[in-house]
């Protein structure tokens, strides 16, 4: 039986529900850190070089997730980019076209450094199958595993080689190879996932790989992982950590799987933005225009091709996000000022003027662009109320 909570009716309706649902926006994109955003400014800045670096060279550093094709594709060549997609990406060397051999260390596009065919399984900052030890180690991903060095020409004589090394990658030898890199955006973790591996263990592990790469002054970007049918407990869990280890280390995030789910909630993202084989995105056209049908570009607000293309949408999400990191590290912007939290309001009670809503339907999909402030005993269930029914919305076709 359905239990009714009474909410006051009309105005706080619209306004809440207007809240909750999903912006799919830039602002939104790059909201994920906002909490922490003057401290992982500061600290970024306080990484960041220019001596002995390559202006704007942004390694893609991963798994499979990373070293596919698809998730360069928007920034290389994609429709739709916006003068200041535009921008960013010639910023970031995305628009440098990928080199005709598969190992040429001396391109400075970190996207063909990932997608690049050196051996047939991995480019030289991202490998299929990677977990986090196995990146620490140099070993287990398959094949002969890849030495650790920190001299810059062997490290990069070693990524280079994929005869040698087949499927592993070492990360103290990726971050000497690149070590002119300024910035690198990190996302690892499906495959330890995959393989079970303790919450604690990934996250010890993920940390010593930022600290390789903070030694070597790369600023880390970091992201969180796609949904997993099979693991998706795992995940989330990992997720979790990821965000925590984010803010308490002060570095800014991209929250991939937030932004999956604003857009498909629940499990909606299976055979949409994830593909059937419940792990990778999705890849029907990765070089679209994320912006149509139905967005908006003067807003950087997307549309239905993001709403079915994983990694045209993990591929907006950078370039989003590295628009901040381009401003507030490299050019020295500051932030905006966050403006002053409202007064609290006393509680209102229920009385005249109060429409029932229906609290049965559930939604545990986070939006990531906020939600109605309320107070009082009736505020939760409400905003649970608007919070499926947000989902319901966008679930409709067209959407």
């Amino acid at each position: 039986m359905a239990i009714r909570i009474l909410v006051p009716a009309g105005a706080f309706l619209l306004a809440a529900a207007g809240s909750l649902v999903a912006q799919n926006d830039k602002a939104q994109a790059n909201s994920h850190d906002a909490a922490w955003e003057a401290a992982w400014v500061a600290h970024c800045r306080s990484i960041y070089r220019t001596a002995g670096k390559t202006p704007g060279f942004v390694l893609q550093v991963g798994d499979s997730i990373t070293h596919a094709n698809p998730y360069s594709q928007w920034a290389r060549r994609g429709a739709g980019r916006t003068t200041e997609d535009l921008a960013v990406v010639s910023w970031c060397r995305a628009d440098v076209p990928f080199s005709s051999t598969q190992n040429d260390t001396d391109n400075k596009n970190g996207w063909y450094l990932a997608a690049a065919d050196t051996s047939g399984w991995r480019g030289m900052t991202a490998a299929g199958g990677l977990r986090t030890d196995e990146f620490l180690s140099g070993n287990g991903n398959g094949g002969t595993a890849m030495p650790a060095t920190t001299d810059p020409a062997t490290a990069r004589a070693y990524v280079a080689d994929g005869t040698t090394y087949t499927a592993d990658l070492n990360a103290t030898t990726v971050a000497a190879a690149f070590s002119d890199a300024q910035f690198a955006v990190l996302m690892l973790g499906t495959n330890d996932a995959g393989a079970g591996r303790a919450t604690a263990d990934f996250i010890r592990d993920l940390t010593s790989i930022v600290d390789l790469f903070e030694g070597r002054n790369i600023v880390v970007v970091l992201s969180t992982l796609p949904p997993h049918q099979a693991a998706g407990t795992l995940v989330d869990a990992y997720n979790a950590e990821i965000r925590n280890f984010a803010r308490s280390r002060s570095l800014p995030l991209i929250d991939y799987h937030a932004e999956i789910l604003a857009r498909r909630p629940g499990t909606s993202w299976q055979g949409t933005l994830i593909s059937s084989d419940g792990v990778h995105p999705t890849a029907p056209g990765s070089a679209d225009d994320p912006y149509t049908p139905g967005g908006d570009p003067t807003a950087h607000r997307t549309g239905d091709n993001a709403l079915n293309d994983g990694y045209l949408l993990r591929c907006w999400l950078t370039v989003q996000k590295l628009k901040e990191v381009r401003s507030y590290v490299a050019d020295g912007n500051d932030p905006p000022s966050p403006e002053p939290e409202p007064e609290p309001s006393p509680s209102p009670g229920p009385g005249p003027g109060t429409a029932g809503v229906d609290e049965n339907d559930d939604n545990d999909a986070p939006c990531g662009c906020g939600s109605a402030r309320a107070n009082g005993p009736w505020a939760a269930a409400a905003t649970a109320a608007l919070v499926a029914w947000a989902s319901c919305l966008l679930r409709r076709p067209g959407r």
